[in-house]
């Protein structure tokens, strides 16, 4: 089963240490932070992959568990709010360098790759009563779903006979 919540949780915390800015999700009904800050939103959950999995067997206290494997991938728009246009712009930045190149080695050891960035758009928003500068972009990263369980119906040894064949009238 995939780990939502940690691989949720490692970009965030990636970024925001990284970047020095909160990292919120978007469409919450929660106050936002100070400007300028991140929000993303998780546009595609599972892209569809019709590979096949692979089949990994351990021992473990002497239990066969099997772990079958397959990448997936999920689509997240990041979009960076602040109240000054060049302030968007270049946190925007700094966050496609993060992902692209800088925090690779950090998410990869989270078991997280950053498969394809996107464009960097132009998204303001004309708020009621001001303006809200935003820029932003998609990434798509690529994750491993594991599905395990116990394999505790292995046959070792059987015996057959001639009459386990025999037709009954």
């Amino acid at each position: 089963m995939i780990d939502y919540d940690n691989l949720s949780i490692s970009i965030v915390k990636s970024i925001k240490d990284n970047l020095k800015v909160q990292v919120i999700r978007a469409n919450q009904n929660a106050e936002p932070p100070k400007y300028p800050y991140i929000a993303y939103t998780i546009t595609t959950l599972m892209k569809t992959n019709n590979g096949t999995y692979g089949e990994f067997t351990e021992n473990i206290n002497g239990e066969n568990i099997i772990t079958y494997r397959k990448e997936f991938q999920q689509i997240w728009s990041f979009t960076v709010l602040s109240d000054n246009d060049l302030q968007s712009k270049k946190l925007a930045f700094k966050l496609y360098d993060y992902l692209d190149k800088v925090g690779t080695i950090n998410l990869v050891d989270k078991r997280i790759v950053v498969q394809r960035i996107g464009n960097i758009m132009n998204r303001d928003n004309l708020l009621t009563i001001d303006y809200e500068y935003r820029n932003g972009f998609d990434v798509t990263f690529a994750f491993m779903n594991e599905v395990k369980y116990a394999d505790d119906e292995i046959i070792e040894h059987a015996i057959i006979t001639e009459s386990q064949f025999q037709a009954k009238s």
